[in-house]
């Protein structure tokens, strides 16, 4: 809590005797961290920061990315890192260690938290150097990998399907929409109306009013000729998890449970119209939506489409080991 002016001048062992001691009633879900500055693997919550002069806090200036181990393996990490090398190129920042140690850094750390399912954070920051925006100020960039447990919706989500609704929050712009930067202040604002406004899930619509993304989620829709559509990448960060589920859902056009697959801008009258409408995301997987701003879509019930895709992601992740790297034997 914050003291008045009056506030001691604490010396190194009582400053760090008052971190451990700070009640962290959010801090049980945390289970491992590996720094760069460290040059280490710590489990104590207390101990997991990022130096307060690293461009990552008082920028935003790094690019991270989020996976989930389930069953012992990190699902589609190969293609997060594929990303991450895309946004640090986007930006001007180089790792600081090869792809090869960053996969043994991640199994390390998933090891050290001891759950066999959890999330993996990878955070690639411009790294401490000052105050100012000037990126040359940072002699190099900092590195942190976390594990937390994973939360993924509750069943009866998936059962009566989500509330969706349609923010006022601007997408970002093509480029910075594209980048999977730390800077997520727009993706805050877009949960926060959500939470206030009593929806599960918002999306916001692109510069030309058009259905972009989610806060963390990818969004698509099952049109009334039986297309699955989801937004081009103008305007949106495009998930691994949603790219995953439309070559999946290939298997279903060929099934004749889908006329087809498709990306192309959707206005938002087409959510009201549509057979079904879907969230992709790491935690979650394919969400069915039944309601939009609280009002039934597809008549309130979950549709087949989103069924069938999530049931195909969940045996992508157990049945099929080339989709994952694998953390424990």
């Amino acid at each position: 809590m914050a003291k008045d002016q009056n506030s001691p001048l604490l010396s190194p062992d009582q400053a760090l005797a008052r971190l451990k001691a700070l009640p962290r009633p959010w801090a049980g879900d945390y289970l491992a961290m590996y720094s760069n500055w460290l040059g280490g693997i710590v489990t104590e919550p207390w101990l997991m920061s990022v130096p307060i002069d690293d461009h990552l806090v008082h920028r935003g200036d790094g690019v991270f990315e989020a996976t989930k181990c389930l069953g012992g393996r990190i699902y589609l990490f190969e293609r997060h890192l594929d990303r991450l090398e895309g946004s640090a190129a986007s930006t001007h920042l180089e790792l600081p260690v090869t792809r090869r140690e960053l996969g043994a850094l991640a199994a390390a750390v998933v090891r050290a938290g001891g759950q066999r399912e959890c999330m993996l954070r990878i955070f690639l920051s411009r790294g401490p150097g000052g105050f100012s925006t000037n990126p040359f100020e940072c002699p190099a960039p900092g590195l942190y990998l976390v594990a937390s447990r994973i939360h993924p919706p509750a069943e009866e989500s998936y059962e009566r399907g989500v509330n969706l609704g349609v923010s006022l929050v601007p997408a970002k712009s093509g480029f910075f929409a594209g980048v999977k930067s730390c800077n997520y202040l727009p993706n805050v604002l877009l949960k926060r109306e959500a939470i206030t406004r009593g929806w599960d899930f918002a999306v916001c619509l692109d510069p030309d009013g058009y259905l972009a993304e989610g806060s963390t989620e990818n969004m698509g829709l099952v049109d009334q000729a039986g297309n699955l559509l989801l937004p081009p990448p103008d305007h949106i960060l495009e998930g691994t998890t949603a790219k995953r589920a439309m070559e999946l859902a290939q298997t279903l056009v060929e099934r004749g449970q889908l006329a087809g697959v498709a990306r192309r801008h959707l206005k938002v009258e087409e959510l009201q119209s549509a057979a079904e409408v879907m969230l992709f995301g790491t935690t979650l997987d394919v969400l069915p939506v039944s309601r939009i701003d609280g009002k039934p879509v597809a008549g309130g019930q979950v549709g087949p489409v989103a069924k069938e895709l999530r049931r195909l992601i969940q045996q992508d992740i157990a049945h099929n080991p080339a989709m994952s790297m694998a953390v424990w034997g």
